[in-house]
């Protein structure tokens, strides 16, 4: 039995083109005056406006041609976006451990190690969940200070990568993406010249000397950390928000030969999809007030069309016609996942050893590199992030309540030490625990 194409693409369409006229809106209101950091960004807006022009001039064959690649750019400067904003998080580690020693307001930390490792292993036994057990164990291992050689930390990334090895390649290559996102290895693959204030903010970081820093050059350091995330954060949800109009767009060029349109919803949208564009293509910024008398007119449209497209998503066969290929695509695109790929391009078969030790040969030279060009703070950093991605790689309770102690006991930095318990506490305190 073949599905209804036809309710479907009614449904998508009648969905994508109500989104896509009010995040337009949004994303045109919402565009950063000053772009001297979001140069690339700035191109793939004026990227998209081209396409979304074609369309409305009804060059829907033209648009097909080209959004597959156009979606997957934008998905490619997500991904820069995300190498940024792990290596500045980096430098948020290493500048939080010092901020005991320029900050002299802070309570004094109570807490005795022993005491401490005791109510951690009590915290993680409260959870009779695996899956949280390991969540909790991974966020411990981010927190801890790091004091052991370079040689112990690729043991430990080597040995807890075996776990792959006789599985699928996604698992693998997923965790090898984390620890290359957690080391600064993405963010030195991905640096942009269109980044200049970013990358500003970054050399300045860079050029820190953490053995001369100083009260005036902690603070320094600490508000261009907080201006980075604050831009970072901005750029991700604005990137987030041009990948779904891109499906939003390619779902109207899809569905809509075949859609059944509501005429009153159809003329809003177009009149605010219109209006944008004619402004964008005269360099104007401003919103005609004519615009926002369109929006009422959509208020709550996509919603309802949402709710009616996973009802009939439920009584769907999963026959492999070509309608059924299609819908597919709609899927994917109607899902509350943007960046979600259309196939699985994971390398077929299982992992074997030798492959395993060649893959981690390559990390580990990645690894070396960044490490000869950072200070040891830094180095610290990276190996504390990259450990807690790891698989859970303790074989007892007893081993892992040994490494937690040493893990403390180890650190003579009674600043970093401090804050580290203190961060400790509070993962627990969230969590409801109460300490013994």
């Amino acid at each position: 039995m073949v599905h209804n194409w036809k309710r479907i693409a009614s449904v998508a369409y009648g969905c994508a083109i109500a989104r896509l006229a009010l995040n337009l809106f949004l994303y045109f209101e919402g565009q950063p005056a000053d772009k001297e950091e979001t140069i690339s960004q700035g191109a793939l807006d004026g990227r998209y406006m081209e396409l979304l022009g074609w369309y409305l001039e009804g060059e829907n064959a033209r648009v097909l041609e080209a959004i597959e690649d156009f979606r997957g750019q934008v998905k490619q400067e997500m991904e820069t976006i995300v190498a940024y904003s792990d290596a500045f998080q980096i430098y948020e580690y290493v500048l939080n451990r010092m901020e005991r020693r320029y900050d002299d307001g802070l309570d004094a930390v109570e807490v005795e190690e022993t005491e401490l490792t005791g109510n951690l292993m009590r915290y993680l036994a409260s959870s009779g969940d695996t899956t949280i057990q390991n969540q909790r164990i991974h966020e411990i291992l981010r927190q801890l200070p790091v004091r052991f050689t370079r040689q112990k930390y690729f043991s430990m990334v080597h040995d807890a990568l075996t776990i792959y090895i006789g599985s699928g390649f996604a698992g693998l290559n997923e965790i090898l993406y984390l620890l290359r996102s957690g080391s600064l290895i993405e963010y030195s693959k991905r640096h942009s010249s269109g980044y200049g204030k970013l990358n500003l903010l970054m050399d300045q970081l860079k050029s820190l000397s953490f053995k001369e820093l100083d009260r005036a050059r902690y603070q320094k350091a600490r508000e261009q950390v907080e201006e980075a995330g604050d831009m970072l954060l901005a750029l991700s949800e604005s990137c987030t928000c041009l990948e779904q109009m891109v499906n939003d767009l390619y779902l109207l060029c899809l569905t809509g030969p075949e859609a059944v349109r509501d005429a009153g919803e159809e003329q809003a949208a177009s009149a605010i999809l219109k209006g944008l564009r004619d402004q964008y293509r005269q360099g104007i910024r401003e919103i005609p007030e004519e615009l926002c008398e369109y929006l009422p007119d959509l208020e709550g449209v996509q919603e309802e069309y949402y709710e009616k497209y996973q009802r009939l998503s439920l009584g769907r066969d999963g026959q492999g016609d070509e309608g059924n290929q299609l819908a597919a695509k709609v899927d994917m695109l109607m899902s509350t996942s943007p960046f979600a790929e259309f196939e699985d391009n994971t390398r077929p078969g299982c992992v074997t050893r030798e492959e395993l030790e060649k893959e981690v040969a390559v990390l580990f030279t990645e690894l070396e590199s960044i490490f000869a060009s950072c200070q040891k703070p830094v180095v610290r950093a990276v190996m504390a992030t990259t450990l807690s991605y790891l698989p859970v790689y303790f074989h007892s309770p007893e081993e892992l309540q040994s490494y937690i102690s040493n893990s403390l006991s180890c650190c003579t930095d009674p600043a970093e030490k401090a804050t580290c318990i203190e961060l400790l506490l509070q993962m627990m305190e969230m969590d409801g625990y109460e300490l013994v």
